[in-house]
């Protein structure tokens, strides 16, 4: 089944926003909300994961070539997720002088198989934001898309 990752402008917005802040080292942060299934033809479905909350994350590697998600605000970010009843939907990080494709370090430090990667690129003006599917071995291009909310 296929799976699209929709991200509201303004977390998209502040995503970046984030990226530059921490630049020249790495950010990172997690993108929650809500799985929901979407017909998209007479019976084809696809899943849809909305994202509705952005969790900043502490880079206890304090590099600009890797992230490592500190323990202490991932934990804060679960509890948060869980008390909220959201769903874990992609995992992001920027890469301040390298595109937005995943790195062997990426590939293997990807843990989650159902959660999409997200990559900001700050080497391009611009920033570039691409979305990945993640193996041990190899990467795939996630289909996701920008959206403006209606309140």
């Amino acid at each position: 089944m296929a799976f699209r990752l929709l991200l509201p402008r303004h977390i998209l917005e502040g995503l970046i926003a984030q990226a530059l802040t921490e630049r020249p080292l790495e950010c990172c942060g997690l993108l929650a909300g809500v799985k929901e299934e979407a017909k998209t033809g007479d019976k084809t479905t696809e899943s849809v994961g909305r994202v509705t909350r952005r969790y900043p994350l502490v880079n206890a590697a304090a590099s600009p070539r890797e992230f490592l998600s500190d323990s202490r605000s991932m934990l804060d970010a679960d509890r948060d997720m869980r008390a909220k009843g959201l769903d874990l939907l992609a995992v992001y990080h920027s890469h301040p002088m390298s595109p937005a494709v995943p790195s062997r370090t990426d590939l293997a430090r990807h843990w989650y198989a159902d959660v999409v990667c997200v990559i900001v690129s700050l080497a391009v003006t611009p920033p570039e934001v691409r979305a990945w599917r993640l193996t041990e071995t190899e990467y795939q291009e996630a289909v996701w898309e920008a959206i403006t909310e209606i309140v």
